[in-house]
């Protein structure tokens, strides 16, 4: 048997879902599932602990097999985790906290891909004073790479940071949020619909004042505000004012 054919029949046993005959198989075959299991669950510490251990490991095995990891790194497996959860229709595990599971699971991958994103050096506010106010509405903000705008029906948000404080929450939703990852670590900040709208058109590259061209209501929007928490949090990476903008 060539090397190539033993490793496709070695990697073949690991992913069987019953445990092989083979004694040492077995210990292979349970390692791998124990460890995908663990890194699923470090990724979705929220989730897995309102299913309870149980509930949770027998759902990571059926998500390992419709999404087996082929790498080393297990972190990027987590991807597909909140569509999983969302096809495995398990709101009536939490219909009682009034939140949706995939909708917490995305905010958790969000974190966790915003824990480990490349983040640049960051400005301050005193970055605008290189620019007359006059051509403030027309510059135009580049974020961190890893800055999102995420949106949920549930207050998975308000949820999610009340188990963190180890608080309750009677937020409802829905519930919109900008999340970042920072030098300092990741940032979570939660919006109305108004703002989460402009914040979105300000990453498609509009400038502070066309962006308000995509809100419903602009008048909901507390610009220095926002402003001021990008600029505080370490979300602004640079400034421009491209040519054009301006008359």
């Amino acid at each position: 048997m060539s090397l190539q054919s033993w490793q496709r029949r070695f990697a073949a046993q690991l992913d069987r879902a019953e445990s092989p005959e083979d004694p040492g198989m077995q210990v292979y075959h349970h390692n791998v599932r124990a460890q995908f299991r663990k890194a699923l669950a470090m990724s979705f510490p929220v989730v897995a602990e309102l299913l309870g251990a149980a509930p949770f490991n027998v759902l990571a095995e059926r998500f390992r097999q419709r999404n087996p990891s082929r790498s080393g790194d297990l972190h990027p497996s987590g991807s597909a985790f909140p569509a999983f959860l969302a096809a495995e229709n398990k709101e009536s595990a939490i219909e009682a906290l009034g939140i949706d599971l995939s909708e917490l699971a995305t905010l958790e991958w969000a974190w966790q891909c915003a824990l480990i994103a490349a983040d640049r050096p960051t400005i301050d506010a005193s970055s605008l004073a290189r620019f007359p106010p006059a051509q403030w509405p027309s510059l135009r903000l580049q974020l961190q790479p890893s800055f999102a705008v995420l949106r949920w029906r549930t207050a998975v948000a308000s949820y999610w940071q009340a188990h963190r404080d180890h608080a309750s929450s009677a937020t409802l939703g829905p519930e919109q949020a900008w999340i970042t990852g920072t030098p300092r670590g990741p940032i979570l900040q939660r919006c109305n619909t108004a703002t989460a709208q402009w914040l979105e058109a300000l990453i498609a590259g509009a400038s502070l004042a066309t962006a308000l061209d995509a809100t419903d209501i602009a008048a909901e929007i507390d610009i220095t505000t926002t402003l001021q928490s990008l600029f505080s949090h370490g979300a602004v990476v640079s400034v421009d004012l491209r040519a054009g903008d301006h008359a």
